[in-house]
């Protein structure tokens, strides 16, 4: 199969160097090993044999695709438009998986150094029109490569801005340490859950992403200089207004919801505060309170009995500001 470029020369530079460059975590775990999937399906036209090596891998994406593992569902998805479109654009920005590779060992051995239970799982590499970019089957990651191509990929043009800056090879490793988190150690709702407890599990586990993979508070939070700089500014406004209209203690799970999750801008605050102001605001109390009591764990902070205490908010002392 010949695989055909679909980004401009200037474009593909661009992102190449970003691609090329891993996580600004030092190199400290063992490197974990990624399943190159989508790179398994490209070039077969007919008769694919399942190699054992990839078998648990390919089962798991093929499950997630609704199809069986058979040699017949091999060459359908080996001909299928998504193989052929996203292959080549996936193969000219990730040359190697090595630096994902790194990422992953450097995240995991940070994370068992945090006292964090994760369960041992494979890792895969893999292209599809689903709009998820990471999903997990039984115990294999999947991480599709084509959500993270670059801001200025053709291929998004259709999405919205926010969306859009989100999909780029620097986003990839806070976005993997994230679902590895989240699905480890998931936000447990009771009833008569608060917002706040939501903005706290969030803040939480953004820290987490911070410790495993470094970076500025802006990066990772996923936000732009500009972005995060208005935040900042508009911090205590911000929380003088959930505290206003009582959205903090709101028990409601839709308000929790359009707090914290990504949109173009959080519309409860005002209509033209960023996206993600709750979260925000909770890993703010969160290293107010890190500040206070700074040998808390991290397994601590993302535990029920810490987000959803009704002291936490006193015992930080956040005011915003």
């Amino acid at each position: 199969m010949t695989k055909t470029m679909r980004l401009s020369i200037a474009s593909l530079v661009a992102i190449s160097m970003a691609a090329a460059s891993c996580s600004e975590s030092r190199n400290e775990g063992i490197p974990q090993e990624v399943a190159p999937v989508y790179d398994y399906f490209a070039g077969y036209e007919d008769r694919p044999v399942l190699p054992e090596s990839m078998r648990p891998e390919v089962e798991a994406f093929m499950t997630v695709m609704g199809a069986d593992a058979s040699d017949s569902s091999l060459v359908a998805w080996a001909n299928s438009p998504a193989v052929s479109v996203f292959t080549p654009d996936v193969d000219s920005v990730y040359a190697s998986l090595g630096c994902i590779e790194r990422d992953l060992g450097n995240m995991l051995s940070r994370a068992a150094a945090e006292g964090l239970a994760l369960p041992q799982r494979r890792y895969a590499a893999v292209v599809w029109g689903r709009p998820e970019s990471i999903v997990f089957c039984d115990s294999v990651m999947l991480v599709a490569l084509n959500h993270y191509l670059g801001e200025s990929y053709a291929g998004y043009s259709h999405l919205a801005p926010y969306l859009r800056r989100a999909k780029t090879p620097g986003r990839l490793p806070y976005d993997m340490a994230e679902a590895i988190v989240a699905v480890s150690i998931p936000y447990v709702r009771k009833e008569g859950s608060t917002a706040l407890s939501r903005m706290l599990y969030e803040g939480a586990l953004v820290e987490a992403c911070r410790r495993l993979v470094g970076g500025s508070d802006a990066q990772v939070l996923g936000y732009g200089d500009d972005e995060y700089s208005e935040l900042l500014s508009r911090e205590g406004e911000m929380w003088r207004v959930l505290v206003s209209k009582g959205l903090i203690y709101s028990t409601l799970p839709s308000d929790a919801s359009r707090l914290v999750s990504p949109a173009p801008y959080t519309t409860l605050l005002s209509s033209r505060t960023p996206g993600r102001a709750g979260r925000f605001i909770g890993y703010r109390i969160v290293r107010s309170y890190m500040e206070r009591y700074p040998e808390i764990p991290l397994s601590e902070l993302l535990s029920p009995k810490w987000y959803s205490s009704d002291d936490v908010l006193r015992l930080s002392r956040y005011v915003g500001k």
